[in-house]
């Protein structure tokens, strides 16, 4: 028996009308399934509750909250194939004492409905082309580099790369049946996966990743393109391995989600009258001080706007600019385009004259 809305519908058929998910606004997403991963991951299958198409590229993130427009916000990549277009998976890690990922672990259950931002990013094969690649990660950092491997096979694309990911035990490893599973279908793709700290009898490659592990790992890493993703730390280490074997820095690719609170390093100036900021549809209006962002002149105002890195890098605030001048930071989630078009990010804006923006 069918479980559509009408009787007899099958739940595999492609829904007769679908409109397009708009990635520029929030919208409700409704939870499909929920399954673990490891011991403390698990991944949640969400699709749009209009059943909207909703188009992503590997690599790219959504953006989620709680409930109402103060609701705490999390970007999560998504970690399905990007040949799908009707719903998407996050793969979520439950860190201690973390709002939002316990929230989802201890209570998002399929029937359950979310709201989403997004999809958004530029980290990814399409951002970055290339013949050869090597995808390296630890931790959560594997969640783009399995959009991309699934991706790939789903669409019968002949990848050649390297997956290199280090846990800190083999029980930490997400994916690992399915990966090989899927170098099956992808005969140029090699995966690595390395545990610093294996507990069980893990007979395969152990250890931290260095220089001299890049290399014994991946000789011909200084040849091939890198997607890097991890936290900020391993990052670090990993740029100036592949630095020192070689690696040409415009080979090199990073994405995090290592995103701290809101903050404001720019430094306000008390002898220079405030910027009047305006939200044109919601009619709300705050007083932004010359030398402090937009996004945490409005956090501290009590006005809610989505976000989630406050460092211009995740585009979740990305907002238009009706009228004023602001002067920009960082403007990595941004377009050329976007920023010409009037587009700003509020959370590395700071006004030079009152602004009004379309919100």
């Amino acid at each position: 028996m069918g479980t559509g809305a009408d009787k007899g519908m099958s739940p595999f058929a492609s829904p007769v009308r679908r409109g397009q998910w708009r990635p520029d606004r929030w919208g409700t997403m409704v939870c499909r399934a929920v399954w673990d991963e490891t011991h403390d991951v698990r991944s949640f299958l969400l699709a749009p509750a209009d059943g909207a198409r909703i188009n992503h590229e590997p690599g790219q993130y959504i953006t989620v909250r709680t409930a109402g427009e103060s609701g705490t916000e999390r970007s999560y990549t998504i970690t399905s194939s990007a040949a799908s277009d009707r719903a998407v998976a996050i793969t979520v890690k439950k860190k201690p004492g973390g709002v939002l990922s316990g929230h989802l672990h201890d209570t998002l259950k399929p029937g359950d409905t979310i709201e989403a931002f997004g999809p958004a990013g530029r980290f990814g094969p399409v951002a970055a082309p290339a013949e050869r690649y090597l995808l390296l990660s630890a931790g959560s950092g594997v969640t783009p580099m399995l959009a991309t491997v699934r991706t790939a096979a789903d669409l019968g694309i002949d990848l050649d790369a390297v997956f290199l990911h280090a846990a800190r035990t083999e029980e930490d490893l997400i994916g690992l049946a399915e990966l090989t599973a899927l170098a099956r279908r992808l005969p140029r793709l090699r995966i690595v996966m390395v545990p610093s700290r294996p507990v069980n009898g893990w007979a395969g490659a152990k250890g931290r990743l260095d220089a001299a592990a890049l290399a014994g790992h991946v000789p011909d890493c200084a040849s091939r393109t890198v997607l890097c993703c991890g936290p900020e730390s391993f990052m670090a280490t990993m740029r100036e391995a592949l630095a020192e074997l070689g690696l040409p820095p415009t080979a090199y690719f990073e994405e995090s989600f290592d995103f701290g609170a809101i903050g404001n390093d720019l430094v306000a100036d008390d002898t220079l009258p405030a910027r009047r900021i305006t939200f044109a549809r919601s009619g709300k209006s705050f007083d932004c001080p010359q030398g402090t962002t937009i996004l945490a002149a409005a956090k501290a105002a009590g006005i809610a706007m989505p976000s989630s890195c406050a460092k211009g890098e995740c585009g979740t605030c990305k907002s238009f600019k009706v009228s004023g001048t602001v002067t920009m930071g960082a403007t990595t989630a941004l377009r050329q385009r976007e920023i010409d078009r009037g587009f700003i990010l509020p959370c590395s804006s700071r006004p030079e004259t009152d602004v009004v923006l379309d919100r």
